[in-house]
């Protein structure tokens, strides 16, 4: 006991020498630990001197360290830059490997060019010589954002070469570290509310992108757009609400919450401010609209076209009769309709269902009232094909010599009220030359479509119409000599 109580007076002997010694000298003999001077700078205590070296590692950074984050910055920068020139030429390379590899796919023994896969090595080789870069930047200088820009940027590259999820979870840690010390940067949230995005989380990328708006509406006085602009895609203010309100509808969209989307993006169309923009915003609600809303039935309609693209015919064909079933909205069936008729005859083998199928979509069009300029230019295209498919298939039928099946097709092509209708009537002209009254009565309206005619038609026209005239008799003999004479100033030109 008698021990304790003279250690315990002990410490409180050294600890009062301790504070009469700070006191008695006035600044010159710091306690150790606090500051790394021999003494105090004038006109300053020992209270204030401890209170700021605690405060000044997170304020601060040595210039040295400085200096070399600037120069890791750099290299990471320069390694950023060849990996995305590379990523580029690789774009590129794969889609001619692809067309090369189609060319060659009858050779068995050929090997597709593995160009490719050799730069997206070298590319994944930059990218982590540039992460190594930002990563002992940052270490060194922790403050300036251009570093942590330079890292994101990298690991969205990444992300877009492998490992999405990977690298897309690495550039949100880094962007939710970059918002908590600057909350006014709209496009801060904005590139958050992209990875989210890219990952699938809607709510979180639809929080994220009306936070960039709210700041962009709250800061719009302000002339700049954000504390950093190092290796920014969006460098024109006025693009930047239009982005943020578009992303918002497009989310909403994924959400299926389409009088939301249809809202927003009415707004980003009003706000646009170029014609490209204006057209996109439209687009975008043209598609929300396909089906009365329906966003489900939309989001079908892009798989099955993907199929197409897949070159998947019969299950494209298959799965637009399923959907069609689901559709409220008479114009969206009548497109899935032409969508369908375009396989079966194309690449099903079904030319005369397509032909009839067709022809009933374009016998609805004439009994509706359609005001639409893009539904009319729809319906056009669809009395084009149609037209189109029956010409095709009389053609068709005449080299297989079946001329009562091609009469029946071109007759059909004819009354349709399509551009090349005219070629419809100029075949029936010569399938009929053996009733010369009826093959003069049709070329004759052929040739009133000189205009239409190239010079190997007219000619056709022409010859047709002096073998009708020959074959009519005497009467019609003067006419026969005006058509050869036609004829052979049109040979001469």
């Amino acid at each position: 006991m008698i021990v304790l109580e003279k250690k315990y007076a002990f410490c409180v002997a050294v600890l009062l020498l301790l504070m009469m010694l700070a006191c008695s000298n006035h600044g010159r003999y710091p306690l150790p630990g606090f500051t790394k001077y021999s003494e105090f700078p004038e006109g300053l205590d020992s209270l204030t001197v401890a209170r700021s070296d605690s405060i000044i590692q997170f304020l601060f950074v040595d210039f040295n360290n400085e200096r070399r984050a600037n120069e890791l910055t750099r290299e990471g920068l320069m390694a950023f830059e060849q990996a995305d020139s590379l990523w580029k030429e690789c774009q590129r390379t794969r889609s001619d490997s692809t067309r090369i590899s189609i060319t060659i796919a009858a050779d068995s023994n050929a090997i597709a060019p593995s160009a490719a896969d050799v730069l997206s090595k070298k590319v994944i080789n930059y990218l982590q010589q540039a992460e190594k870069s930002f990563l002992q930047a940052i270490k060194l200088n922790p403050f300036p954002l251009t570093i942590k820009d330079g890292l994101v940027q990298t690991y969205l590259l990444w992300a877009a070469v492998e490992k999405p999820e990977l690298f897309y979870e690495k550039a949100i840690t880094l962007l939710t570290d970059m918002v908590a010390s600057e909350k006014s940067d709209h496009l801060l949230f904005y590139r958050l509310g992209d990875c989210y995005f890219r990952l699938g989380k809607w709510e979180l990328a639809l929080e994220n992108y009306r936070q960039a708006e709210k700041i962009y509406q709250a800061t719009s006085v302000f002339t700049d757009t954000s504390v950093f602009d190092f290796l920014s895609d969006y460098t024109r203010r006025e693009e930047l609400y239009f982005n943020y309100l578009y992303s918002q509808a497009v989310v909403l969209a994924r959400l299926y919450r389409s009088a939301e989307a249809l809202r927003v993006v009415s707004n980003a169309k009003e706000i646009a401010p170029t014609l490209e923009l204006k057209q996109l915003a439209e687009r975008f609600q043209d598609w929300i609209n396909w089906d009365r809303g329906n966003i489900y039935t939309a989001e079908q309609k892009n798989q099955i076209l993907a199929l197409i693209k897949q070159e998947q015919y019969q299950e494209a064909a298959t799965r637009f009769e399923s959907l069609k079933s689901q559709l409220s909205d008479s114009l969206a069936i009548d497109e899935i309709e032409w969508r369908i008729a375009g396989l079966e005859f194309r690449f099903l083998n079904k030319k005369p269902a397509a032909c009839q199928r067709l022809l009933k979509v374009i016998n609805r069009y004439r009994n509706r009232s359609i005001h639409s300029p893009s539904v009319k230019s729809n319906y056009e295209q669809y009395i084009t094909d149609c037209g189109t498919m029956h010409f095709h298939l009389a053609m068709e039928f005449i080299e297989k010599a079946d001329f009562k099946q091609a009469q029946k097709y071109l007759e059909q092509g004819s009354q349709i009220d399509w551009y090349g209708n005219y070629k419809c009537s100029l075949e029936l002209a010569r399938l009929n030359r053996h009733n010369p009254q009826t093959s003069l009565d049709i070329v004759e309206k052929v040739l009133r479509q000189q205009n239409q005619l190239s010079t190997a038609e007219k000619l056709a026209a022409l010859e047709i119409k002096l073998s009708a005239l020959r074959k009519l008799g005497p009467q019609f003999h003067e006419q026969a000599q005006q058509t050869y004479n036609s004829i052979r100033e049109l040979q001469k030109k």
